[in-house]
């Protein structure tokens, strides 16, 4: 008896391949968010998205216009603080009209099933020095208990706040 076995390559794509993925779009040409931009946009934010001041659909709206723009990104730098936290810094690059310029923006980023469930802005400035990464922590720290509390789950605390008893 004689048997056949063919192994299928399979492929997982990272939370920071997306990341990398969605940011590549943004090469400084001027285009249209089509569907192959939107498909990547819906598998790097997650339905539940919430920024500082934007929710999913606003920054979508964002990014329409930054691609439209011809908006350039040209350094991204990625830093995974925690199983579910990550720092990305992007240096943008604005082609609008506005002469606008570029700037650096750094973020820490909440992952949820491989997706950005809430982004908040750290700093304008680049990631070179251990405070940013510091400053994460405690943001990270801080959210986290936060959400917990308003999912009414004040016995639970999901930040990495180690030491801290509770009597």
């Amino acid at each position: 008896m004689c048997t056949t076995t063919t192994n299928k390559a399979t492929t997982t794509q990272t939370f920071e391949d997306k990341v990398r993925q969605y940011a590549a779009l943004f090469d400084g040409t001027k285009k249209d968010f089509s569907e192959v931009e939107s498909a990547l946009f819906d598998d790097l934010y997650h339905d539940d998205f919430q920024g500082q001041d934007v929710d999913k659909e606003a920054k979508k709206e964002l990014d329409k216009q930054r691609l439209a723009a011809g908006a350039k990104i040209t350094n991204l730098t990625y830093k995974r603080i925690d199983y579910n936290k990550a720092l990305i810094q992007i240096c943008l690059e604005n082609a609008d009209d506005s002469g606008s310029g570029s700037s650096i923006i750094l973020k820490l980023n909440t992952i949820k099933d491989k997706k950005i469930i809430e982004a908040r802005q750290i700093s304008n400035e680049p990631l070179d020095t251990g405070i940013d990464i510091i400053t994460a922590y405690c943001l990270s720290d801080y959210h986290s208990m936060k959400r917990g509390y308003q999912q009414g789950e004040a016995a639970i605390f999901k930040g990495r706040s180690k030491g801290l008893l509770l009597h």
